[in-house]
Formats: structure tokens, C-alpha cells, sequence
């Protein structure tokens, strides 16, 4: 699996601060492709947005299509999206959610060094029904 980020020039580590977008607007939202091993087939994509700049923190979630589970492709796609929350931008504090049915992305959730902070009851309205989340949460790594 491959993710394809930023370039280190576009990313300021470390300082609190988002790097900056088109039109020098604070970029907030890192949306990946996630490719197969070879490079040749996009499979998913993950994400991370800075949800509080101010305080650090920032949300990421990850999508891939069935025939991809479980071959540990999710938990190499989280753990590029902690490394880039932490690592380049500097962030404290990065959350995610799933549903509390998907055990196996729960477990790639704990898998990364997040740990489960809680339930939020009809967090989602999806397809005609309210849906609860499970919240996973990571500390920058010291």
C-alpha cells in the first residue's frame, strides 16, 4: 500500500500552525489516495482534517474497497495518518470513530496506539436511521 503525501515543503512541523493552501488559507483537510501494493490500483482513501488548530487537534478516518480487508492495508493507511497529524503537522492530539459493529476497524484503531474514549449514542443520521460511533483517540507520541 502506498499514500501519497504532501511534500515537506507544504507541511510546517511541529508548530501549531496548519500549513497553508491555494490563496494562502490554512489547509485543514489532507485527503489521501490509498493504492495497492504494486502502485497500479486505487483502493481507498484516508484522511486526516485539523479539526482545532488552536488546540492541536485533529480527526482521520479511512476507507477501502472489500476486496482489500484484511490484508493489514487500513492499519498501514492509519498509521500514515498519524505520522502525518504527529509527525508533520505537529498535532497533539488526533481522533477517529466507527461503527460499533466493524470490529475489525476497531481493532486496527487499537492496533495504531489509539485508545476507545467512547460511545456517542445517535452520533450519525445514515440512510433513514440515527447510528452510534465508537470515538478512538491517540496523544502525540513523546
Amino acid at each position: 500500500m502506498e499514500t501519497r503525501t504532501p511534500p515537506r515543503h507544504h507541511v510546517r512541523p511541529r508548530t501549531g500552525r496548519p500549513p497553508h493552501g491555494r490563496g494562502g488559507q490554512p489547509r485543514t483537510r489532507f485527503a489521501l489516495a490509498v493504492l495497492d501494493r504494486a502502485g497500479q490500483a486505487l483502493i481507498g482513501s484516508a484522511e486526516l482534517s485539523i479539526t482545532s488548530a488552536a488546540h492541536r487537534q485533529g480527526s482521520t478516518g479511512y476507507v477501502l474497497a472489500r476486496p482489500w480487508w484484511g490484508q493489514g492495508l487500513a492499519t498501514e493507511a492509519a498509521e500514515a495518518m498519524l505520522g502525518l497529524g504527529f509527525d508533520r503537522l505537529g498535532l497533539h492530539k488526533i481522533s477517529a470513530t466507527c461503527d460499533p459493529g466493524n470490529l475489525a476497524s476497531g481493532r486496527v484503531l487499537t492496533k495504531i496506539g489509539m485508545r476507545r474514549e467512547g460511545h456517542l449514542h445517535d452520533h450519525l443520521y445514515v440512510r433513514g436511521s440515527w447510528r452510534d460511533r465508537l470515538l478512538f483517540a491517540a496523544i502525540t507520541r513523546r
